[in-house]
């Protein structure tokens, strides 16, 4: 492997699996799912934590859905939704749970992760079963040779999902966002392939 991560005008192909969830390409019946739980009462909880402030209408869910699957990964990256397999968290098999995806950084084989998780299914370890099988993608079969999460420094959930996952803080950028009209500080976190313990 060349570590020059996906060639840059390819579209995502790929889906995985955990025990419990199904990462896939969102497809067209996943819009109202997503946008009630992203957009719907516990958007500022959810979206607090992002650099997105979250969809405003439906349509722009469904415009997300359609760059996922027909963009390249130079002009959006890889973007999936995350699925209750079973339904062993939902009740329903299939069931949306919330979205993850990958992004190319400056230089090629370099990315960063980004993710939302729908607020009934936070504390069950959903998004660290997730980032941990995406981290593999990423090495196994992406080609990255580093991955990397912006995290605000308030969001300590976050920094523990990342830390959790492997990843290590390499430092600070003060004042890198606008949330909710004040000026956040984000702690950029790192993983190496040489790193990574799968």
């Amino acid at each position: 492997m060349s570590n020059t991560g996906p060639p840059p005008e390819s579209r995502n192909t790929h889906s995985f699996e955990t025990e419990r969830l199904l990462v896939e390409l969102p497809n067209e019946t996943d819009a109202e799912v997503l946008f009630g739980l992203v957009g719907g009462p516990h958007r500022r909880e959810i979206c607090a934590t992002l650099i997105w402030d979250g969809p405003e209408e439906i349509s722009e869910t469904r415009e997300w859905i359609e760059k996922a699957n027909t963009l390249s990964f130079e002009d959006f990256g890889y973007h999936w939704v995350i699925r209750d397999r079973e339904g062993s968290l939902s009740g329903a098999s299939r069931q949306a749970l919330g979205a993850i995806g990958t992004r190319p950084r400056d230089n090629p084989g370099r990315a960063d992760v980004g993710y939302w998780l729908g607020h009934p299914y936070w504390g069950k370890g959903v998004m660290g079963e997730a980032l941990r099988a995406l981290i593999e993608l990423g090495f196994n079969e992406l080609d990255y040779y580093k991955m990397e999460a912006d995290v605000h420094t308030h969001n300590e959930r976050g920094i523990r999902l990342v830390e959790s996952a492997g990843m290590s803080r390499e430092g600070v950028i003060r004042k890198a966002y606008r949330k909710y009209g004040e000026l956040v500080d984000t702690a950029l976190y790192g993983l190496l392939r040489e790193e990574w313990a799968g």
